[in-house]
């Protein structure tokens, strides 16, 4: 990455990047900002996206992983 999009990822990275983000997300406005995106169909997939990402980093049954994965539509779950 380079330019702004360097600069935006160590902002994001950075320890007062994340509680920016914690902060506008559970802010009314963030939860509506969200709450509008996820209505969307790229919403939907992006969320689908990250979930299935952070389903590799939880700590819990692989049994329970494979439902989840399934119930998101993974190709090959």
């Amino acid at each position: 990455m380079n330019g702004i999009q360097g600069m935006v990822a160590a902002y994001l990275a950075s320890p007062n990047g994340q509680q920016t983000i914690r902060s506008f997300l559970s802010s009314p406005e963030g939860k509506e900002a969200i709450d509008s995106y996820l209505a969307t169909p790229e919403g939907q997939q992006m969320a689908r996206l990250l979930l299935l990402r952070a389903l590799d980093r939880l700590d819990i049954p692989d049994d329970v992983k494979g439902t989840i994965r399934t119930a998101l539509g993974e190709p090959g779950a």
